[in-house]
């Protein structure tokens, strides 16, 4: 069987020009340090994904559950807390600041309050960061972990203040899915009009290779016609002999569909 394992990944550009001795220098004050913790920073996650690189190359080789399983046990983790924690002490209030928190929020395991620090630290000090679009991706499933009510509070939060059209697009989106997954109505509904509101006003706001807009388009596709008890979409596919089929063309029969990927 073959097992496909995700790997995951900031970079940083230094622009620059020799002036003339007599003149002052135009560098901001501060630049030159944050570009050395940004290139820093780009170095510990250069060496940290070759670390997982590794690890996952010698489990693909690996022959054995048995050596699968001690292999997968040297995946970096958090381990590279405190080095993380250094860059982001070091380059405090800037984005390559915020990017390593994110880092050192990924890398926390098992410690809530740790975990929620490090997201009010952020809030409060880097709410006007571009790297909050990934905080509300780090926030989409921690309800569990950090409660409903928690959550939903930091993600108003951002919607409300960032100034970056793409943060609070990214805001608003979590927090209509973050609602919508609420066991209380109002919330739910409240959800609904956080994804509609999405497609109004955010429509050009790219999401990965996408935009937030057609995300938001696909929960609202989801709650009208992919509910229990309604009438499952048509909808065309290949089977596994390369054979065209619809799904009318099994009404009346019990059907079973299973959708999969790997992440």
């Amino acid at each position: 069987m073959n097992t496909r394992i995700p790997i995951w990944l900031v970079t940083a550009a230094l622009l620059g020009g020799a002036a003339p001795a007599q003149e002052k220098s135009t560098v901001p004050a501060g630049a030159e340090a944050t570009s050395i913790s940004g290139e820093k920073l780009k170095a510990l996650i250069d060496r940290y994904n070759k670390e997982r690189e590794d690890v996952f190359d010698a489990y693909q080789k690996a022959t054995s559950e048995d050596e699968k399983q001690k292999i997968l046990a040297k995946l970096p983790g958090k381990g590279y807390i405190p080095e993380f924690r250094a860059i982001a002490e070091e380059a405090r209030g800037t984005d390559t600041a915020a990017q390593a928190w994110l880092w050192v929020l990924r890398l926390i395991e098992n410690d809530s309050k740790q975990a929620w620090e490090v997201v009010e630290l952020l809030l409060s000090e880097h709410i006007q960061s571009p790297a909050m679009e990934e905080l509300t991706g780090e926030l989409r499933y921690a309800a569990a972990e950090h409660g409903e009510a928690r959550v939903v509070e930091a993600l108003r939060a951002i919607v409300a203040e960032s100034k970056l059209e793409r943060v609070r697009a990214a805001g608003l989106f979590t927090l209509g899915a973050v609602l919508l997954e609420s066991k209380n109505a109002q919330n739910k509904a409240e959800g609904r009009d956080c994804l509609e509101a999405v497609v109004a006003e955010y429509g050009e706001a790219q999401r990965g290779d996408s935009t937030y807009k057609a995300a938001a388009e696909g929960y609202l596709f989801e709650l009208d016609n992919l509910q229990i008890g309604m009438s499952a979409p048509d909808f065309e596919s290949i089977d596994e002999n390369g054979a065209k089929w619809r799904l009318s063309d099994y009404k009346g029969k019990v059907i079973v569909v299973d959708f999969w990927g790997n992440w």
